[in-house]
């Protein structure tokens, strides 16, 4: 297939270099996120050989470390989180249980005959942390059994026990509420709730949302239940606006990562832009907008400077297999959709690139500078020539990191050579050679 090939060029190597930055910055968010919970340093010795495989440019080796490793510690990200959920939902629970054998225990006492012993656990009650509860209502408790030693004291004991917890057992049929009762269901799923709000919620805000739990429980039966499911929707909606921006600062942060590869001067434009954004937002919200915007234009800029780099690449590769290369032609290629090139040694014949504004698609084909005194065999012999040197050209391509795939080709001498009215202006050997020769070479200047 040596006649007018159709080929598709990706710069794969800065796309594995975006994805690597991009998946590292995931990495350490997520990482971050376990050593909130687990307080201890995570996958250092991973970590380390990641960075060396940055820093020697491996980026598929690094992909697939980088990705096995974002894997495993976001499943135990989500584990922590909800062991987090759980923990706290448990507590909030306890301390509900707490306040409640605290007022019930504050009844009994008040029923008694006034007494030292009996104001002062009164005023322990009603002044005490967890621990001084505990200790309080055991001493109260005592005091209980000696002025109603006619009563079953075990009684006692064990609904206070319930009290404090929950997961006590019980053959007491008396307890602040039956365990089938409607509302206990609702109050257990807005501790659950609760607990999973905890996880990025500031404390404060925490604090009062159960407070408002425990005083809703405090309400007359007919109107708990509904206070009850009131209080879920709220605690729902809340739940869904903090996962919302939990994901979108995440995605902040990974469009922050993607902007540090950009070289258009708009990017530090960009990067002022969306933390100014995040630090504006208040607790739970978040401005899609800017996320949406920025996201568009990082894709359609990363696409030009991809384009960009691949008319560079493919003049350069040429330029090495011996095509007059001049400074400029890059961009007269992108004024007009196609450039023609030729050898110095070579008056009738060159090679026409043609490439759409937008996409990634290359037509490359020989062409003729004359229709007059052509020999037919010669045109045969002139693709086939090219043919051979297409491939070194992909071959060269493929060292600077981009992937040239062929999509179509036709036979050779199938389609006639096309007749180009002028021939180009010759460069010198000399400056093709210095072009070369530069590691700087860029054909747009």
């Amino acid at each position: 297939m040596s006649g007018p090939k159709v080929i598709n060029i990706e710069a794969v190597r800065r796309r594995q270099k975006r994805e690597s930055q991009v998946l590292l910055r995931r990495l350490q968010l997520v990482l971050a996120d376990c050593e909130r919970w687990q307080a201890q340093p995570q996958a250092e010795d991973s970590l380390m050989r990641l960075e060396i495989l940055r820093d020697s440019e491996q980026w598929e080796s690094l992909l697939l470390e980088a990705g096995r490793l974002h894997d495993f510690y976001q499943e135990e990200s989500h584990r922590l989180r909800q062991q987090q959920a759980a923990d706290k939902a448990a507590k909030l629970r306890r301390s509900h249980r707490r306040n409640q054998a605290v007022t019930q225990m504050k009844l009994q006492l008040r029923n008694l005959p006034p007494a030292p012993e009996r104001d002062a656990l009164l005023a322990k009650l009603a002044n005490s942390d967890f621990a001084e509860d505990e200790s309080a209502l055991n001493a109260a408790l005592d005091l209980l059994e000696e002025a109603n030693s006619h009563q079953n004291n075990n009684r006692l004991r064990d609904l206070a026990a319930c009290l404090i917890d929950g997961e006590a057992e019980t053959d007491t049929p008396v307890r602040p509420s039956a365990p089938g009762a409607p509302h206990r269901e609702r109050l257990e799923k807005c501790w659950r709730l609760l607990g999973e709000l905890s996880a990025d919620a500031p404390c404060s805000e925490i604090e009062a949302l159960s407070a408002k739990a425990r005083e809703v429980v405090g309400q007359s039966t007919d109107h708990r239940v509904l206070l009850l499911d009131s209080l879920a929707l709220e605690l729902s909606a809340l739940l869904q606006r903090q996962r919302a921006a939990r994901r979108w600062n995440e995605e902040v942060e990974i469009l922050l990562t993607e902007l540090e590869e950009i070289r258009s001067p708009s990017a530090e434009e960009w990067k002022q832009r969306l933390a100014a954004s995040r630090k504006e937002a208040a607790p739970f919200e978040v401005n899609e907008k800017i996320v949406d915007e920025a996201r568009a234009w990082i894709d359609q800029t990363i696409a030009d400077e991809n384009r960009e780099e691949q008319r560079g690449a493919v003049l350069k590769a040429l330029a090495a297999i011996g095509y007059e290369v001049r400074e400029g032609m890059a961009t007269a290629w992108v004024e007009q959709g196609r450039i023609v090139l030729r050898k110095a040694d070579e008056s009738s014949y060159g090679v026409e690139l043609t490439a759409p504004t937008l996409g990634s698609t290359l037509q490359t084909r020989v062409v003729a500078f004359t229709d007059s005194g052509r020999d037919p065999q010669r045109d045969l012999e002139v693709e086939e020539t090219w043919c051979d040197e297409f491939e070194k050209a992909r071959a060269d391509l493929s060292r600077s990191g981009f992937e040239a795939n062929l999509l179509q080709a036709h036979p050779v001498g199938t389609i006639p050579l096309k007749t180009v009215e002028t021939a180009p202006s010759v460069a010198s050997h000399r400056q093709t050679q210095g072009l070369l020769e530069n590691k700087r070479f860029d054909p747009r200047n």
